[in-house]
């Protein structure tokens, strides 16, 4: 927007200058310090504002072309940042995933080691009542076989003691 303020004024003065050539290059006697000579002195402002206008153009291309490098220079500054900051969020994350991958690994090789010892107990547990119930097995059979011959044994005797009877009469 400047730079259009700027060329429009430029403009202006262009055509004020155009329009009044005649006075501009009228000769007047002009004051060197060490001598006087006739020259047109509009002519000569003219002139010196030209280069100075020229300056100012000058100052404002380096301004702008420090402010383009400046900015160019940030704007490296901030991406290599920016892909710092990432990869070290990478980096971070990363870690995070091995760490929780460990801890994971660790606590299902625990759950695991659990599963086994309630297996192992539960197996020692079953095989104890499966013994248990065998011995109390064996021993029921033994005592209705103890049962048996006692029954059978008294039902002898009282056969015995029954013919005995029987054949006494």
């Amino acid at each position: 927007m400047r730079y259009i303020v700027l060329l429009v004024v430029f403009l202006l003065g262009a055509g004020f200058t155009f329009l009044n050539w005649t006075a501009v290059n009228a000769p007047v006697d002009v004051d060197l310090i060490v001598t006087t000579a006739k020259a047109p002195l509009t002519l000569m402002l003219l002139f010196w504002f030209a280069i100075l206008f020229l300056i100012v153009l000058y100052c404002l291309f380096a301004q702008q072309t420090g402010a383009f490098a400046t900015m160019r220079r940030l704007t490296k500054e901030l991406e290599s940042q920016r892909k710092l900051a990432s990869d070290s969020e990478d980096s971070r994350l990363s870690d995070v995933k091995a760490d929780f991958e460990a801890k994971w690994q660790k606590w299902t090789q625990e759950q695991r080691d659990v599963l086994a010892q309630t297996e192992q107990r539960l197996t020692e547990n079953q095989n104890k009542i499966l013994s248990a119930f065998k011995d109390t097995q064996d021993q029921i059979s033994n005592a209705n076989k103890d049962l048996s011959n006692s029954i059978t044994g008294s039902l002898d005797t009282m056969d015995d003691k029954i013919t005995k009877i029987l054949i006494s009469k």
